[in-house]
């Protein structure tokens, strides 16, 4: 199979600010890629894992590999700090998204120090934030990993990709690599979305979202996501249904452990999103 574009690869190696990336077939393919890297390099068994805002791969995954999950505590979804400083010693990777459940921006470069201090490998989903200037930092993420699925920040609707500053950890999960890749024929139709302005479209729409639910009980309302979400309001469902929003009844892990709807405006199409901005 042909090789990537040189332009993607630089690309990607722009926004992620790591020099090594490969693209996968799947996002859940470079999660699988990324705990495989823990797992050869690791002499720990443990996997800590966000007690909600995360993906269902991130509990099945580490299974796989022998290797068990820890719930780290959130305040919806955002990351725990002190409870991550106390149990990342005793794991190989911690594993998170970007935006906790497509909503709330997590405190990256706090989140890194703490693991760096704990020698705990940080891997970040990223699937919301490419192009997000403080997230998605490979100057702070030891791996990155992310999907071009159609509620993504690059919403190819298929693949994925890993990428690292470490040889050593592509190395780690060479045999992954060798047998999932993103075909050819997605190329191009990949390197017009790296230079979409999605993100920055959906970032607007959050914002005015919460402006228009002002009165309603929002979760992290302060913080940038792709997604709104709000605790429980049965005029929230009239909402959604009135300006043709998706939206997701919680609690689910994906989002919130909390009697809650998450507006899914990333699940909007582009031409969508320009209409609405």
């Amino acid at each position: 199979m042909e090789q990537p574009p040189r332009e993607i690869i630089e690309k990607l190696e722009n926004m992620t600010k790591h020099d090594n990336v490969r693209l996968m077939e799947r996002g859940n393919a470079a999660i699988f890629a990324s705990l495989c890297a823990a797992h050869n390099l690791c002499t720990k068994t443990a996997i800590l894992i966000p007690d909600q805002g995360g993906w269902t791969s991130f509990r099945n995954y580490p299974k796989m590999f022998g290797m068990k999950t820890i719930d780290v505590k959130t305040d919806y979804g955002i990351i725990d700090l002190k409870d991550l400083k106390n149990k990342s010693k005793d794991c190989a990777a911690f594993l998170f998204t970007s935006f906790a459940g497509y909503f709330a921006e997590q405190p990256l470069k706090k989140i890194a120090s703490v693991c760096k201090d704990n020698n705990c490998l940080l891997i970040e989903d990223a699937s919301g934030a490419l192009g997000y200037p403080k997230l998605c930092n490979g100057k702070y993420s030891d791996i990155i990993v992310g999907s071009f699925s159609d509620g993504s920040s690059v919403n190819v609707g298929y693949g994925g990709f890993m990428s690292t500053l470490k040889p050593e950890y592509i190395d780690a999960a060479k045999e992954v690599f060798s047998i999932t890749k993103l075909h050819p024929v997605l190329y191009g139709q990949l390197m017009k979305k790296l230079n979409s302005s999605r993100l920055k479209m959906l970032l607007a729409l959050a914002v005015k979202v919460k402006k228009e639910l002002k009165g309603y009980e929002l979760i992290h309302g302060r913080e940038e996501g792709l997604n709104v979400v709000a605790k429980y309001n049965p005029e929230l469902i009239k909402y959604c249904m009135i300006n043709r929003y998706p939206y997701i009844l919680c609690p689910s892990y994906t989002r919130v452990n909390e009697k809650a709807i998450s507006i899914e405006l990333k699940a909007l199409s582009d031409k969508d999103l320009m209409k609405r901005v």
